[in-house]
C-alpha cells in the first residue's frame, strides 16, 4: 500500500467520532438489519438529539455520524444538521439507504444545512439481488438516483456493502459498477448475528474460507492508489495478503460502546448476555466476550505471547502482563488490555501446524504491519 494512503487511513480511523441515532424507523426492510428489534417506528425529539450532540462535544468529538434506522425519514433532519454545525461539529455525516436523496430538493436542503458526507448502503449492482436484500420493490432505482444526487450536491460519498451469501460471488463486479459511477471509498461489512441477520442466517451467513477466491478478487481493488477500501468486523484471518484491510483494533471500543448495557449487566451482576450461545461463532466480538467471562471467573487474565515462529519485540504483549478484575476495573481499561495483550490471530495455514493447540497466534498489530506471511507453521 502506498504510504500516504496508509497514513491517511490510519489517521481517519483514529479520529474521534460521535454517533447519534435520531430515529428508530426505516423505509427499508433489510434481511441483515442487526437492529431490527429496536426499530419501532419512533422519531427522536430534537431536544433529545441536541442533548446527545452535547455529550459528544464534551467527550472531545468534532465529527458526528447521524444514523437511525434511517436518518432521512426524520422530518427535521436538515435542522439537526444545522444545529450540529452551529454547536461546533466540523464534519457531519449521515448513514442512509439513499432513497430519500432521490428527491433532488431534499438533497439540496441537506447541503444547505451543512451536511458534509453521505454513506450509502448499496449492497449490489443487480436490481433483483439489491431488492431481495432491502425487501422493498423500487428501492434500487431510488437508491441509485440518491447516489447521483449526492454526488451532484458535492457531498463526500462512500458506499457500505454488507457481504453475504447473496452478493459475495459478485462483489468484484459490484465494486466495479460503483467505481464507474465515481465512488472511490467503500466499507465492506461482515454481517453480525443480531436482529434480522440472525433470523435470516440461512440466507446470509457463509464460510469465508470457501469464498476466498471471490473475496480476494474484490479486495484486490485496494491496491489502487485512488481507492479507499475498509473492512468492518471481517475476521482478520480471511484477509491474508490484504492485511492493510484489517480493521483498526481501536474500533473495538465502538463495538463495546454499542454493547455497554449487556456487558454492564454481566460485569456487575454476572447476568449472562442474551446473545450468548449459538450465535457467538458468527460474532466478531466472540473472543473479547470469552476473555471477559474468563476474567470475571478467575479475577485475573494474563497477556498472550508471540508465536514460536514469529518473535515479537513488543514488550506489552508478553505473558507477564496481568489484568485484574478489581475495584479499579472499567470496560475502557479492559478493552485497551484486550487490544494490546489478548487480540491475537492465526493464519488459516496455522491449522496444520503441530503447535496449533498451544500457540496463541500473532498480535493483531504485528499482523497488520508485517503480514501473515511471517508466520511459518510447522508440519
Amino acid at each position: 500500500m502506498i504510504e500516504d494512503k496508509k497514513t491517511a487511513k490510519e489517521a481517519s480511523a483514529q479520529q474521534k467520532r460521535h454517533w447519534v441515532r435520531i430515529t428508530r424507523a426505516c423505509n427499508n426492510n433489510c434481511l441483515f438489519c442487526l437492529d431490527r428489534e429496536n426499530q419501532n417506528g419512533s422519531i427522536f425529539r430534537v431536544a433529545e438529539i441536541v442533548a446527545d450532540l452535547n455529550e459528544g462535544l464534551k467527550a472531545g468529538a468534532r465529527r458526528v455520524v447521524i444514523s437511525g434506522g434511517d436518518p432521512t425519514v426524520h422530518p427535521k433532519l436538515a435542522m439537526i444538521i444545522k444545529k450540529a454545525k452551529k454547536m461546533g461539529y466540523m464534519h457531519v455525516q449521515i448513514i442512509t439507504n439513499g432513497r430519500m436523496l432521490a428527491y433532488e430538493k431534499f438533497a439540496a436542503e441537506l447541503k444547505k444545512a451543512g451536511l458534509d458526507e453521505v454513506t450509502l448502503s448499496l449492497h449490489s449492482h443487480l436490481r433483483e439481488d439489491f431488492e431481495k436484500m432491502t425487501g422493498v420493490m423500487g428501492s434500487y432505482n431510488q437508491a441509485l438516483t440518491g447516489l447521483l444526487n449526492a454526488q451532484k450536491q458535492g457531498f463526500i460519498v462512500s458506499v457500505d456493502i454488507v457481504i453475504n451469501k447473496i452478493n459475495y460471488q459478485k462483489l468484484k463486479e459490484t465494486l466495479q459498477f460503483y467505481i464507474k459511477l465515481g465512488v472511490s471509498e467503500f466499507d465492506l461489512l461482515y454481517p453480525i448475528p443480531f436482529g434480522s441477520a440472525w433470523e435470516n442466517r440461512q440466507q446470509l451467513f457463509f464460510a469465508p474460507e470457501k469464498a476466498s477466491k471471490a473475496l480476494s478478487a474484490a479486495f484486490a481493488f485496494s491496491k489502487n492508489k485512488n481507492l479507499f477500501i475498509w473492512t468492518n468486523r471481517l475476521p482478520a484471518q480471511y484477509l491474508e495478503g490484504f492485511e492493510d484491510l484489517i480493521q483498526n483494533p481501536i474500533k473495538i471500543h465502538d463495538e463495546v460502546r454499542g454493547m455497554r448495557r449487556e456487558l454492564a449487566g454481566f460485569i456487575e451482576k454476572g447476568k449472562p448476555m442474551t446473545c450468548q450461545g449459538e450465535r457467538c461463532q458468527h460474532c466478531f466480538m466472540q473472543n473479547f466476550c470469552a476473555d471477559l467471562v474468563e476474567l470475571r471467573k478467575k479475577k485475573k487474565l494474563s497477556g498472550k505471547s508471540a508465536p514460536i515462529c514469529w518473535k515479537s519485540k513488543t514488550v506489552k504483549k508478553e505473558k507477564g502482563v496481568v489484568f485484574k478484575f478489581d475495584e479499579n476495573f472499567t470496560l475502557e481499561k479492559f478493552t485497551n488490555f484486550y487490544i494490546n495483550s489478548r487480540y491475537f490471530v492465526k493464519s488459516l495455514r496455522c491449522q496444520k501446524c503441530k503447535h496449533f493447540n498451544v500457540c496463541d497466534g500473532a498480535w493483531i498489530e504485528d499482523v497488520r504491519s508485517g503480514g501473515f506471511s511471517r508466520l511459518k507453521p510447522k508440519a
